[in-house]
């Protein structure tokens, strides 16, 4: 009696489908205020920006814009922008990394 043959009647275990894994989900948050900065008119607070931040103090520093995000899981994080981001206070977000810091999207 040869029990060999018997093995190809067993169901196979199921094969990990191949390039479908589900992208990482992008940070979220939601946009909890859009701060206007003039270096002119208030270098002390943008000098403490720039410290919480980790970076120097531009010599040349120019008008921004800093906008605070709340993230999903509770964190708040401080975004500068050059320009003024059409952004309001309450609008969904997710926040990506780029080559040059990290970019705010409207959801």
């Amino acid at each position: 009696m040869a029990l060999g043959g018997l093995s190809a009647c067993a169901p196979s275990a199921p094969q990990a489908a191949i390039g479908t894994a589900a992208a990482p989900a992008l940070p979220t948050g939601t946009v909890a205020a859009v701060r206007h900065a003039d270096p002119g008119q208030s270098q002390v607070a943008l000098g403490r920006v720039m410290s919480i931040l980790g970076q120097p103090m531009p010599a040349n520093a120019a008008p921004g814009t800093e906008v605070v995000v709340k993230m999903q899981d509770g964190s708040v994080r401080s975004v500068p922008e050059v320009v003024d981001p059409p952004l309001a206070p309450g609008q969904r977000v997710t926040i990506t990394k780029t080559p040059d810091g990290v970019a705010i999207n409207p959801i």
